[in-house]
């Protein structure tokens, strides 16, 4: 296999709602792992119909791979090079938040500032592990800039359009953002849903379209490790102990302990799970009739809702 990247700088990326996070927070129990949740969600209100991205921030950049970046840079830099950690960032974000209503001239070059100071820190920790749901259109730029090692995590799509609509998250403008559409309008048949069109068929729409993104991507990266969510949740701690292994990570008995503390109930954002109950979880919280409609908008999508099928995924669905 080609070389998978530096050892101290990892990437998670996935849909939201396929397990990123749980598999960044064990990940994150290692000895000197400091794990970063959403480090590109800056302005990226979580209110649907809310202003957003008008500091040149915001959800799903585009980014190519040998672009600039932009606001970006100064931010991955902090993320990948730096001594700050994501819990420190946040306890800033208060403070942060009324320069972002500054006008652009004014803004970028303090973020490019900052940036640099705050990446020029010494750090202490062995690696930096960040997750992010946001760079299914930028995940090459990170690449070619950092080099981290790649995870991208997947789940059964059915389940993940399920979790989406439950948690009603935002879609923000990726059913009608004309550069999106231009771009990748290669890896779908037909038009995008309308606002007529119903919450479902958008949502499994939206998650047909970053998968479809994902999946090309990690196609010329054979490099990257893709995760299957309900695989992981299986015998979980002999799975992240060979993901430790893949990844060059020395095993800790805190992720052993993670797993089994958060292996029980839980609901909404939060990481407890019954982890042999999240296997085939759509088949309980899906109507035929919803399972119908998924499939219907999914096959117009090469890979059917995954990053890469799984063997056996005409069995699953």
């Amino acid at each position: 296999m080609p070389n998978r990247g530096r050892t101290d700088r990892i990437l998670i990326v996935g849909v939201g709602r396929t397990g990123s996070t749980w598999l960044t927070k064990a990940l994150g129990q290692t000895t000197g792992s400091v794990p970063w949740f959403e480090p590109d969600r800056i302005d990226a209100a979580q209110i649907p119909g809310k202003d957003f991205g008008r500091s040149g921030f915001g959800p799903y950049p585009i980014i190519d791979p040998d672009d600039p970046g932009s606001v970006y840079r100064p931010l991955w830099d902090v993320v990948f090079k730096g001594a700050i950690t994501s819990d420190q960032l946040r306890r800033m974000t208060p403070l942060l938040q009324p320069f972002l209503k500054l006008p652009k001239p004014i803004l970028h070059p303090l973020v490019k500032a900052g940036g640099t100071v705050l990446s020029a820190l010494p750090r202490k920790n062995v690696r930096n592990i960040a997750k992010t749901i946001f760079a299914c259109f930028s995940i090459e730029w990170i690449v070619n800039n950092y080099d981290p090692q790649v995870i991208v995590a997947q789940r059964h799509p059915y389940s993940v359009v399920a979790s989406w609509r439950e948690l009603d998250l935002p879609k923000f403008d990726i059913l009608n953002r004309h550069e999106i559409l231009k771009r990748y309008g290669d890896l779908f048949e037909g038009n995008p849903p309308s606002s007529s069109d119903s919450e479902l068929t958008q949502i499994a729409w939206i998650v047909g379209l970053q998968t479809a993104a994902l999946g090309a991507a990690a196609e010329r990266h054979p490099e990257w490790v893709v995760v299957n969510h309900e695989d992981m949740c299986v015998d979980p701690i002999e799975k992240f102990k060979a993901l430790c292994k893949i990844l060059q990570i020395p095993w800790s008995d805190n992720v052993a302990e993670f797993l089994e503390s958060s292996n029980r109930p839980g609901q909404g954002k939060l990481t407890n799970r019954v982890a042999s109950e999240q296997v085939n979880k759509w088949r309980r919280v899906l109507s035929d009739g919803e399972v119908d409609e998924i499939a219907s908008v999914l096959q117009r999508f090469p890979n059917y809702g995954w990053v890469v099928k799984p063997d056996d995924w005409a069995e699953l669905i």
